[in-house]
């Protein structure tokens, strides 16, 4: 069995070092697992650093309703011991542990189990948990050939979270916290061909802050940016995950509202402006004012450039108004 281990260590790390599809390389060091060892079913049990719930990766021989559906927060010891002090369980027989099997929430029968932990540099990543149908199956032996292909699986999930990082940084304006213009153009461009395809209404918003060349002149640069940072994570918090905000100038910035018309847009933009009135921003405790001009496609564009156009313009009228509403929808179609 060494030579087709070696063999598939060697493939593995190949892969991983060459980081092009993260998601290809789990699918087939799991293969190659499940192939070497003969596996009834396999698991690669994430933990997910946004919401710390455990999901399902990658998987042999379980349902994709079951891995869509499969959600668990670390709510026993058991799965503690596993996942923060990398306490393997080893299931000789199912019959005889039922309750772990109950905690783990497996999908099929089967008659022997063993879950080992993901990790790297001490930052817990998950579990990976396979299966056989043969008694006793997971020998010392066996175990640690599940150990190795799970160092791997561990090393890729962690070096794919070390490239997202690093690609997020390349697209986020570093003075805002919000994405660049430039980097979030082409997702823009793929939600708005989406609306067009499915008929569903797109909005833009389009925010500007305030007399920000006055906060400049009067606190500084510093506290200028630490103003916007501020805002936008306000401002992120308010927004659904599908939704979007993006630097379109010094002191404007483009929301994206999928699925959203007019009176919806016109909703949250009121909602937004009233949040930013309301709060103190920074150690100085500023207060500022925005300015939302609303665009919504088809009334206003039937294209993506068309709809730029009119919520440029919408925000033109927001500035003309008065009163502490300062948004405004406009009627006019730009193509």
């Amino acid at each position: 069995m060494q030579q087709p281990i070696l063999q598939a260590i060697e493939k593995s790390m190949a892969e991983i070092n060459s980081a092009k599809n993260y998601e290809r390389i789990l699918h087939n060091i799991l293969n190659q697992l499940v192939r070497i060892l003969d596996l009834n079913a396999a698991a690669i049990v994430e933990l997910n650093p946004d919401t710390e719930l455990l999901e399902i990766r990658n998987s042999y021989n379980l349902s994709w309703n079951f891995c869509k559906n499969y959600r668990r927060s670390i709510d026993s010891s058991l799965l503690r011991e596993l996942i923060w002090n990398n306490q393997d369980i080893n299931i000789p027989e199912r019959k005889h542990a039922l309750k772990v099997v109950e905690q783990l929430r497996l999908e099929h029968e089967f008659v022997s189990g063993f879950a080992t932990s993901l990790n790297a540099f001490q930052q817990p990543l998950g579990f990976l948990f396979v299966d056989s149908n043969v008694l006793n199956f997971f020998s010392d032996e066996t175990q640690s050939i599940v150990r190795i292909f799970a160092g791997m699986i561990s090393t890729a999930i962690y070096l794919e979270r070390i490239s997202q990082k690093l690609k997020k940084m390349e697209r986020v304006d570093e003075e805002s916290g919000a994405l660049r213009f430039e980097s979030y153009l082409p997702f823009l461009k793929e939600n708005f061909h989406r609306s067009t395809r499915m008929n569903e209404p797109y909005s833009l918003l389009l925010l500007d802050v305030e007399k920000y060349s006055h906060i400049i002149t009067q606190y500084g640069v510093k506290v200028a940016q630490s103003l916007l940072k501020e805002m936008v994570q306000k401002i992120k918090i308010q927004l659904r995950k599908y939704d979007e905000i993006c630097r379109f100038g010094a002191d404007e910035f483009l929301i994206s509202l999928p699925a959203t018309d007019v009176k919806n847009a016109l909703q949250a933009a009121k909602k937004l402006i009233k949040i930013v009135q309301e709060t103190e921003f920074t150690e100085k405790k500023l207060r500022v004012g925005v300015f939302i001009g609303i665009a919504t496609f088809p009334e206003n564009a039937n294209s993506l450039n068309g709809l730029l156009i009119a919520v440029k313009n919408a925000l033109m009228l927001a500035k003309r108004m008065s009163g502490t509403m300062n948004v405004s929808t406009i009627s006019t179609k730009f193509d």
